[in-house]
């Protein structure tokens, strides 16, 4: 690369400073790469944040709230206790009277104080802790547990004073008199009353209770809240700024191609190759505009090259045609001497009775003909490649003139043993075109078929078909916009001439139509001819806008099919 391309090719970028100028020098995939793992890194950082804050918050409500729900439990079941201990106590009262219900009562009751008394102790071994949320409640239940303890103690003594070993069923009615007065005044007295407040402070202390465990899992919900906020919030930043990632490595990535792709089409319309894509960037994409400058320069230098190639070569071709051209005017003069003179021989040999001669003659006359249809297909491959085929458009009637060809190419295929057959298929009319030229091409494809055949039968088939063909495209007058041609029904005659012979492998296939071009090297050998018929053929059906193609398989013949516009249209 030459230094004045290098230095059209270093990056040309405005000053930067900072980040923005980090991140230009960056490589696509370092880009892309460092935007992910900023998303990913805020995505996390915001997931681990929000798992925190709320890990942090449950902790510190978590204790609280279990704490103050068994708190609330404990004093509602001792408050439940109580009130079934106040209800039994006068159940008691009433069932004096009937001293065997009275005993079964009795120690359910006893059951229910004892209960009580067991469910304060409970009340009173509650655990310290160390949360300073919690230390405010444990010293409440400890205060009201100490206050109310001798009152349930006394409470329970008194129980098991007047009620322990009593049994109402056992006393005579004097005693059972005197344990009912002790009882009512029992109910009446000042632990009596003392319970009920106990009951009283047990129920609101409880209730306080619930409300504090109410509050402790309503924070602990705002706290599970917060915590899928910040997730939300974390993940929702995280969307944004790949978002701009996206949008910002997009055009950093997308400008420079753009500006690329639109030198190398402008290359490719103008054939200008003087023009540089921009190198803006050192990345993948700034190489990309690097290599195409260079790309660009050598196709510029490769281009010149060839135009100096091609007008040489096409001052080569033209000498080649004209040299070919004109000696095979000189050589065909000489021929056609040789060929009459070979005749005029002949006739001299049968009117003298030098029959011996005559073999050596025909071998004259045979080759002599041979070179002359030779020199003939150069001839007009030459005129085909100058452009110098002209066309004489006339109509002619299809049948007279296939039979004409038929006729003419007679001897030749009988030559090697083979019949000729002729297969039509409706009325073929009359076509318009070059008559010498379609003869032409018929006859070649005759003569072809007759050289590989032995033997055998060639077939020439003719029908008369419609195609759908399409109209060229036409521009408008106002603007570049074309719009595609309608499509129209046209009348082709197909010819296809069929052959028994030698046939031909798909490799010798794509060869047949090259000029100067048989099947293979033993094929010329064996055959001889120039390998121009087919080639002449070919290229006359283009000239007369019809096509030419060829089916064959090895050792059973070949069909060569012949498609011929109606009316075949000069080309100008």
């Amino acid at each position: 690369m030459s230094s004045t391309l290098a230095s059209k090719n270093l990056p040309h970028n405005p000053p930067q400073t900072g980040l923005k100028h980090l991140f230009s020098r960056l490589g696509i995939r370092q880009k892309i790469g460092c935007g992910y793992a900023l998303v990913i890194g805020i995505a996390i950082l915001g997931a681990g944040m929000g798992r925190g804050v709320e890990s942090y918050y449950k902790q510190q409500v978590r204790e609280k709230l279990a704490i103050d729900r068994d708190k609330a439990e404990i004093l509602t079941n001792l408050n439940n206790t109580a009130q079934e201990v106040r209800i039994q106590q006068l159940l008691l009262l009433s069932m004096t009277t009937k001293p065997q219900i009275f005993d079964r009562e009795r120690s359910d009751f006893l059951t229910r104080v004892a209960q009580m008394s067991a469910q304060l102790e409970q009340l009173q071994s509650l655990q310290p802790t160390s949360n300073p949320a919690v230390i405010q409640d444990y010293q409440q239940i400890q205060e009201f547990a100490k206050a109310n303890s001798k009152t349930i103690e006394a409470y329970f003594q008194q129980v098991q004073k007047l009620l322990g070993n009593a049994k109402l069923s056992g006393l005579n009615p004097k005693q059972q008199q005197a344990f009912g007065r002790n009882l009512n005044n029992f109910a009446t007295g000042d632990n009596t009353l003392k319970l009920e407040k106990f009951s009283q402070d047990s129920a609101q202390l409880a209730g306080s209770f619930r409300d504090k465990a109410d509050e402790a899992f309503r924070t602990y919900e705002k706290a599970e809240k917060l915590g899928t906020l910040i997730l939300i919030g974390s993940l929702t930043i995280s969307a944004a700024i790949a978002a701009m990632l996206a949008v910002y490595t997009s055009r950093a990535i997308a400008r420079p191609l753009e500006a690329t792709t639109l030198i190398a089409q402008r290359v490719t319309e103008e054939s200008n190759f003087d023009l540089q894509a921009p190198v803006t960037t050192s990345d993948e994409v700034g190489l990309l505009a690097i290599s195409i400058n260079e790309l660009i320069q050598r196709i510029g230098e490769y281009t010149e090259d060839l135009q100096e190639a091609k007008i040489a070569a096409e001052a080569a071709n033209r000498s080649k045609s004209a040299f070919l051209a004109n000696m095979s005017h000189e050589l065909r003069t000489p021929l056609n001497a040789i060929i009459n003179y070979s005749e005029m021989l002949q006739e001299d040999a049968q009117d003298s009775g030098s029959e011996d001669f005559l073999p050596d003659l025909e071998r004259i006359q045979t080759a002599g003909k041979h070179l002359l249809d030779m020199i003939s297909d150069i001839l007009d491959i030459s005129k085909i490649e100058a452009g110098h085929v002209t066309l004489y458009l006339e109509n002619f009637d299809v049948a007279t003139m296939v039979e004409e060809v038929m006729t003419t190419a007679q001897s030749l295929v009988e030559k090697k043993g083979n019949s000729l057959a002729l297969k039509t298929k409706g009325e073929l009319g009359m076509m318009y075109a070059d008559q010498p030229k379609v003869r032409q091409i018929l006859l070649n494809l005759l003569s072809n078929a007759a050289k590989f055949t032995e033997e055998g039968v060639i077939t020439i088939g003719i029908e008369r078909m419609k195609t759908e063909k399409s109209r060229p495209t036409r521009k408008h007058k106002n603007n570049d916009d074309s719009s595609p041609g309608s499509q129209y029904t046209a009348q082709v005659l197909v010819f296809r001439v069929s052959d028994t012979g030698i046939g031909m492998t798909e490799e010798q296939l794509q060869q047949i139509f090259k000029p100067f071009i048989q099947a293979d090297a033993s094929t010329t050998r064996k055959y001889g001819g120039t390998g121009l018929g087919l080639t002449i053929s070919q290229r006359l059906c283009h000239i007369l806008g019809g096509e030419i193609s060829v089916e064959s398989e090895d050792g059973k013949g070949s069909t060569f099919t012949v498609s011929l516009p109606e009316r075949v249209i000069m080309q100008v």
